[in-house]
């Protein structure tokens, strides 16, 4: 079981990988080579600056903190995306267009579970990238029909195409059974049988089966694609995570393949770190983090409260 310090780690371990990302975000890989945290670039923010991520996956952190429902936790969306609340220097940038679209229709009056993207173009990451703390959340929940719950609610807000939700489940899976000790392949084939257990749309299933090749891992870098389509995004997190020698090794491969580097890097991170829960990012990079009192008091709040010493109040 995750202590706080663990948890906490972890996740700041995600909005430095973030913010590894931001200043070459869209860039064409080989075009640039990211060796440190630097600033400005793509959105001209200076250096430790995250991005939507991470904003979004403190909105989740927040939410379940209060054991906030659907609706509060689009309110507070609604902040981020209005008020600028939730970033590191109070000013909201790289919003993706199905986030924003949904935000905007829960605005307008839409229930939080009808305001995501049903489309097929609706298959961005832009749930992925926030949902990673539902798996210390369901660390210990046996229930699958249980877990599923949560992670359809979570990721139907925004994107609410079989796809994108099949992604959703398959990447909290698998963080849950990396933290569990399992090895990475056989975490992954687990997260499968999950899916399969749920009897979700096969034809959906089919577009993530990339990621169930038994020499996945020796594919060429040249093949794994790292756009922010949800299957893209997944395959080339798993990828790197299976790859990496380190923590630091992880992000800066991740960074470095270019287009969505942010959320690839976080959701590399993620994955790594899962399978090696003491892991830190370098001190120098964590140092440039722009982390405000209120952001680092949340995630406080949820390392605390879902740490071995807070599970007796577990949402």
């Amino acid at each position: 079981m995750l202590t706080a310090k663990q948890i906490k780690q972890g996740i700041i371990n995600g909005f430095v990988a973030d913010a590894l990302g931001v200043p070459v975000e869209f860039q064409q890989r080989g075009s640039y080579h990211v060796t440190q945290m630097q600033g400005y670039g793509t959105y001209q923010q200076p250096a430790g600056s995250w991005s939507d991520d991470s904003s979004l996956t403190l909105i989740l952190l927040a939410n379940l903190v209060q054991a906030g429902t659907m609706h509060d936790m689009m309110r507070k969306m609604v902040t981020w995306l209005t008020q600028d609340a939730y970033t590191p220097a109070q000013l909201t940038f790289d919003v993706g267009h199905s986030t924003q679209v949904a935000i905007q229709h829960f605005m307008q009056g839409s229930e939080p579970e009808m305001a995501g993207d049903a489309s097929e173009m609706g298959n961005g990451n832009g749930a992925l990238m926030r949902i990673a703390p539902l798996a210390i959340v369901l660390e210990d929940e046996a229930d699958l029909n249980t877990r599923f719950q949560l992670i359809r609610d979570t990721t139907f807000i925004t994107h609410r195409h079989p796809r994108a939700l099949i992604g959703s489940v398959l990447y909290v899976e698998l963080l849950r059974h990396l933290l569990s000790q399992l090895p990475l392949e056989t975490a992954l084939q687990q997260a499968f049988l999950s899916v399969q257990q749920l009897s979700l749309p096969r034809a959906e299933v089919a577009h993530y089966q990339r990621l169930r090749q038994p020499d996945f891992w020796d594919i060429p870098e040249q093949m794994i694609h790292s756009s922010g389509y949800v299957v893209d995004s997944l395959e080339a997190a798993v990828w790197v995570a299976g790859n990496a020698d380190s923590l630091k090794d992880a992000m800066l491969t991740a960074v470095n393949l270019g287009e969505d580097t942010d959320t690839i890097a976080q959701l590399s991170t993620m994955i790594y770190w899962a399978q090696h829960p003491d892991a830190v990012a370098p001190k120098e990079w964590v140092d440039h983090l722009i982390l405000p009192t209120n952001a680092e008091h949340i995630i406080d709040q949820f390392a605390q409260k879902y740490g071995d010493f807070g599970r007796s109040n577990k949402f």
